[in-house]
């Protein structure tokens, strides 16, 4: 009897079981990543009836399996390229059944079993469509056919990706694909708030229930997204599909670069789960004191570019934009050089990318993939309009909007333009967070928005009449203060001729742009053999480069004309041949992603969030004079420091002389400690070493003394 017992208990729990498992839906996301076949035809309507390759999803055509030949843009106009791949899905007790395709260049057509199940034409944003009624009924695998072209037969009512020094505009599906199986009532659409302030989190959700006017109830879980331990849960009843549920919360931690705390809010209908990380933080600028403001408290952004797509044309790339260990070991690699934030220029990077911004804690300015220059968007594209552009602003936001990482939303970059402004001005209300915006070199549409600078000091000196300043590069450049410049007041100005007062953030600067190899690029040619003429081996040239970088990065810190600074550029392509490129980055190679050492020594330090300028630029010093040298120490942590400043001169790395100085910094503050040093005697070349400690490590400021 007892063995009995056990059996009908099993067989009830086994018949439970089987019927919730036909009722209920649970996170139903099966994804169609991995092995595809592809071909290609020349015309848009010859269906392939062979896969003579292969190629990985996501990735790019380039991937495939034996190659195809190589894209010659703006050659490409008849190349389309199909993606198949056969499936089965258990859709039976589902009502919809969506094909989502994350990213994909360009203009996706989509067949199912032979009949068309739609078109994704945004190129830098998701799609998804209902395929359940071009299933098969039986337990027939399904046939998946995608349809892809390239950048020259792509609609041309929507923006495309141009880029003045990009090559190639690879076509591809380059971000996930997944099937997701649905039973009403859904949650179709999910934005999260998190409020600092009052201490709660609002879940915006979109449920779809076809039809059903049934009253339903939604439950919700916050749990700590490492440890699962719960934080806060409950259960509300509702009777419109558009629902807001606010959650209290106690003792949370905060989200921020120093410690990206992550939680997951688990919402469940009674036929479907859906979990959705999120971070508790809040972003604002602060334009009385031109300063971000993370968490309430003033936050100074530091860090570097991430040129995504021309990443992606980089002979060097391979399928590493979607290996996860190697994005974690660049990230990890960013944060080792002290940056807290970076901005992804001309467009956004593979999901991936922002999950593990989101986990490491780095700060995004998102940029749209939006760069024609002061003609504006017309020059290029004549048929794209404020109403379509803010249809893809909207859809990129909703991709977005719940990454913590993600702070700022840039429009556009370097375009002079009447779209983009009214454009996402249509749209801006949709998020919740209410992120501030960045029109590029257009004037920004509220006084709440930022404004972008890119003062190229040294643009100037890549022309070919350019001439050496005689008082020395540096000495031109940075012995005086400056007002951040190539900025909306200079490219996009005022008709009644009132400044913008917008908080700056400078995301564009140097221009000694070197290749992976130590050779100059396109742009920074002229510059080295007029000003660096001595820096004739690639070793120099680097030393110079970094030198030069740390100098402007110290520069525009300590005078804090700017609300943040991001080198340019911590990740893009290097081409070293023809087609030259026109930047690149600064690591030794793809696979280790080590640095450049002299990036290490000089640029490093420069971005300490207790950072040190010696402010003295002269060309040429006078052996044995009494040098007058202002300290400026920037502070922008949150707790004072106080320490020693040490002021040392090497010959040859050999000690020469070297002097103390204390000194106390207010946090978020600048303090200029006065000082005067003796120099050397004798004439030479001397290395001026001004440091301090913090955090554990040296950071120190370089200066080059040509005693005579």
């Amino acid at each position: 009897m007892k063995n009995a017992s056990y059996l009908i208990l099993l067989i009830v729990c086994l018949t439970c079981f089987s019927c919730q498992e036909k009722t209920v839906l649970k996170d139903q996301t099966i994804s169609l990543n991995g092995n595809w076949e592809i071909a290609e035809t020349s015309k848009a309507d010859s269906i392939p009836t062979t896969f003579g390759s292969t190629i990985q999803v996501p990735s790019f055509i380039d991937m495939a399996t034996p190659k195809f030949p190589k894209l010659d843009y703006p050659n490409d106009s008849a190349r389309y390229f199909w993606y198949h791949k056969t499936f089965s899905v258990d859709d039976k007790d589902a009502d919809v059944v969506e094909l989502e395709l994350r990213k994909v260049k360009y203009e996706a057509h989509i067949f199912v079993n032979g009949k068309k199940a739609g078109q994704q034409n945004i190129a830098f944003s998701s799609g998804k469509f209902n395929i359940k009624d071009l299933l098969n009924s039986d337990d027939t695998p399904n046939d998946l056919l995608i349809r892809i072209g390239t950048r020259e037969n792509f609609t041309d009512t929507l923006i495309s990706g141009a880029d003045f020094e990009k090559k190639t505009f690879l076509p591809g599906i380059y971000d996930d694909v997944n099937l997701l199986v649905k039973k009403a009532p859904y949650i179709e659409h999910l934005q999260i708030l998190p409020d600092i302030n009052s201490n709660t989190v609002s879940a915006f959700v979109d449920i779809e229930r076809l039809g059903n006017e049934t009253p339903f109830k939604v439950a919700y879980e916050v749990l700590e997204h490492s440890t699962q331990k719960l934080i806060a849960s409950g259960e509300k009843e509702f009777k419109t599909n558009a629902i807001q549920i606010d959650i209290p919360l106690e003792n949370y931690e905060l989200w921020s670069p120093e410690n990206p705390f992550l939680y997951d809010l688990k919402l469940s209908t009674s036929t479907d789960t859906k979990t959705t990380r999120f971070g508790m933080r809040s972003f604002t600028v602060d334009n009385e004191n031109k300063q971000f403001v993370l968490n309430n408290k003033p936050y100074y952004l530091l860090g570097t570019n991430v040129p995504v797509f021309r990443f992606f044309e980089d002979e060097n790339r391979g399928a590493k934009p979607w290996d996860e260990q190697w994005v974690r070991k660049l990230f990890t690699q960013f944060k080792a050089m002290n940056w807290n934030s970076f901005r992804f220029h001309v467009g956004p990077a593979p999901d991936l990318w922002y999950n593990i911004a989101d986990e490491m804690g780095l700060l995004i300015q998102d940029e749209y993939s939006i760069w024609y220059g002061k003609g504006g968007i017309n020059t290029l594209d004549k048929k794209i309009t404020s109403k379509q552009l803010a249809v893809e602003y909207e859809h990129w936001m909703q991709d977005r909007w719940n990454h913590p990482s993600i702070v700022i939303w840039d429009a556009q970059n370097e375009t002079v333009s009447r779209i983009t402004g009214p454009a996402y001005e249509m749209v801006r209300g949709l998020d919740k967070s209410n992120r501030v915006w960045d029109n590029g070199y257009s004037r920004p549409t509220r006084p709440t928005d930022i404004m972008e600078a890119h003062p190229y000091l040294l643009y100037p000196y890549h022309l070919k009449d350019a001439k050496e300043p005689k008082e020395g590069i540096y000495k031109k450049l940075m012995g005086e203060v400056r007002l951040p410049s190539n900025d909306p007041n200079e490219q996009d100005p005022a008709e009644d001729g009132k400044p913008y007062e917008n908080t700056v953030i400078l995301n564009e600067y140097c221009w000694l742009w070197l290749n992976r190899d130590g050779s100059p690029t396109t742009l920074s040619d002229n510059v080295y053999s007029l000003l660096f003429s001595e820096a004739d081996t690639p070793e120099k040239r680097f030393t110079v480069y970094a030198q030069t970088l740390a100098a402007l990065t110290e520069y525009w810190r300590a005078h804090k004309k700017v609300a943040g600074i991001h080198h340019f550029a911590g990740l893009t392509y290097s081409r070293p041949n023809e087609p030259r490129g026109e930047t690149s980055d600064c690591f030794k190679d793809l696979e280790s992603l080590e640095f450049q050492d002299a990036f290490i020594k000089y640029v490093k330090p420069a971005f300490s969030k207790v950072g040190l300028m010696a402010d003295t630029w002269e060309k040429e010093y006078k052996a044995g004079q009494q040098l007058e040298l202002p300290v400026y120490v920037s502070n922008d942590s949150d707790n004072p420091w106080k320490g020693n400043i040490t002021i040392a001169i090497y010959n040859n790395k050999e000690s020469v002389s070297e002097t103390t100085i204390a000194s106390e910094v207010e946090n978020y503050k600048v303090k200029v400690e006065k000082t005067t040093i003796d120099l050397p005697k004798t004439e030479g070349t001397y290395e001026l070493q001004v440091s301090l400690n913090y955090n554990g490590e040296k950071v120190t400021s370089y200066r080059n003394l040509n005693i005579e």
